[in-house]
């Protein structure tokens, strides 16, 4: 009895860890400038067309460099900004995308830098991750992740 609950057990969570990978989405990153002009505080968005990519871009305050183009046919953009950093540079990175069925979760870390630079860099860091394009709600789940820099 003890033997076949502990089988079942094990097949139970090997299942759960094959039907967890099946829910990972690929996704490929576009870092963006610390001069483009985002929002000053923390914000994050979802894009899924042309329109709603020409409206984001020009809200920004500052285009210093070309926008990169994006084929919405194909993909929706994620984007994850920390927001206005004084003592820069910090790293905005996508950890895992997974699909859990009604919501898509983005996974992201901030990190200040692992070495500190001469002087601080300011600026508005963010990066984008592109997915297979998708209608479904996006979930940010961001977590903060310090270094021993001085600046930060």
């Amino acid at each position: 009895m003890i033997r076949r609950l502990a089988t079942a057990l094990l097949l139970s969570a090997l299942v759960a860890a094959v039907a967890a990978e099946e829910d990972k989405i690929a996704f490929q990153v576009i870092p963006l400038s610390p001069t483009l002009g985002l929002p000053d505080s923390r914000a994050n968005f979802v894009i899924r067309s042309a329109q709603q990519w020409d409206v984001w871009a020009n809200n920004l305050t500052a285009v210093a460099e070309s926008l990169p183009p994006i084929d919405f046919e194909r993909y929706t953009a994620i984007i994850a900004s920390a927001g206005y950093k004084e003592h820069g540079p910090v790293i905005v990175s996508f950890d895992s995308i997974t699909d859990t069925g009604n919501v898509i979760r983005a996974h992201i870390t901030v990190s200040s830098p692992t070495t500190c630079p001469p002087q601080p860099v300011p600026g508005h860091y963010a990066a984008i991750a592109l997915i297979p394009h998708a209608d479904k709600p996006v979930q940010f789940d961001v977590s903060n992740r310090d270094t021993s820099c001085p600046y930060h």
